[in-house]
């Protein structure tokens, strides 16, 4: 692919691109500012700041590739979003990442059946061996939006290489 084939959806493109830098930045931010709170953490906690940083460093890229029309760009950002789509929260285990803004339904199965809402912009929970008795799982609707999004884009993208294809042979 090359950048030509960007033509048709280059402002979508960079649009979904300002959005991840935006998201990964914010978050990006909170975890530095976290990690330098909690500066005599050492190990374990710090690995998972570090996961916490690459997480929304990753965000950070994808908006760079798209906003610069980079051939892969849409992949990246849909790998982005499926990571962002599931919270969860079972056995002293959870996790939810958000890079962006998020919005979620979900469910706290704790101790009865709730369903629960939630709004807010870019967050990661990262427990292990925490909060037993947390049982939840959440659905965010925004990402859940950006990968259709994503996806008619790379359809898009693909008639268009299709179009293409055909010119070039006619």
């Amino acid at each position: 692919m090359k950048k030509s084939i960007f033509k048709d959806i280059e402002s979508e493109l960079k649009k979904l691109g300002i959005y991840q830098i935006g998201g990964g930045s914010i978050g990006l931010m909170g975890m530095i500012k976290g990690f330098f709170l909690n500066s005599n953490s050492s190990g374990f906690p710090l690995l998972v700041y570090s996961f916490m940083i690459l997480s929304f460093s990753y965000s950070i890229y994808c908006g760079i590739l798209c906003t610069n029309g980079i051939k892969n760009a849409l992949k990246h950002s849909q790998l982005n979003q499926v990571f962002q789509v599931l919270g969860v929260a079972l056995m002293g285990f959870a996790y939810q990442y958000v890079a962006g803004v998020y919005l979620t339904i979900g469910l706290d199965l704790a101790d009865s059946i709730n369903i629960t809402f939630a709004a807010g912009v870019s967050k990661f929970d990262l427990n292990i061996n925490k909060q037993h008795e947390r049982l939840e799982v959440n659905f965010n609707l925004v990402a859940f939006a950006l990968i259709y999004w994503i996806d008619q884009l790379l359809k898009k993208v693909k008639l268009q290489a299709a179009k293409g294809l055909a010119d070039s042979i006619n």
